[in-house]
């Protein structure tokens, strides 16, 4: 939907969502494909950008909602990952890696069969 930044922040901006008393948080990194530094050199206060509602939190009572602007075009407001494909990816990656080093690999799955070639058995 099409929106106004209220706020811009050193970890992102602050997005009036229309019809609600609630802004929303664009994070640095849901601004753009590429990677942002910087916020303020994206967006200003007062700009109209189209987000996206990509997470929703209830923290202390308080409703706070995740918004995206890198899967919207901003020039026509048309959604980009109708279904969260690009946002699940991007959630996997942030996942750390489990380190099954210490485990022992088992298998308990053998089947008893018999080679028609050359009769073995294994």
């Amino acid at each position: 939907f099409s929106s106004q930044v209220a706020t811009v922040t050193e970890y992102g901006a602050f997005i009036k969502i229309p019809g609600c008393r609630r802004q929303g948080l664009v994070h640095r990194t849901h601004m753009s494909s590429c990677r942002v530094d910087k916020p303020s050199e994206i967006v200003d206060v007062g700009d109209k950008v189209w987000v996206k509602v990509i997470g929703k939190e209830m923290k202390d009572d308080k409703l706070k909602l995740s918004l995206s602007m890198k899967v919207v075009n901003q020039g026509t407001g048309k959604d980009l990952d109708p279904n969260n494909v690009s946002l699940d990816q991007d959630e996997r990656k942030k996942r750390t890696f489990r380190d099954y080093t210490s485990q022992k690999i088992t298998l308990e799955a053998v089947l008893n069969t018999v080679c028609k070639k050359c009769g073995c058995k294994g």
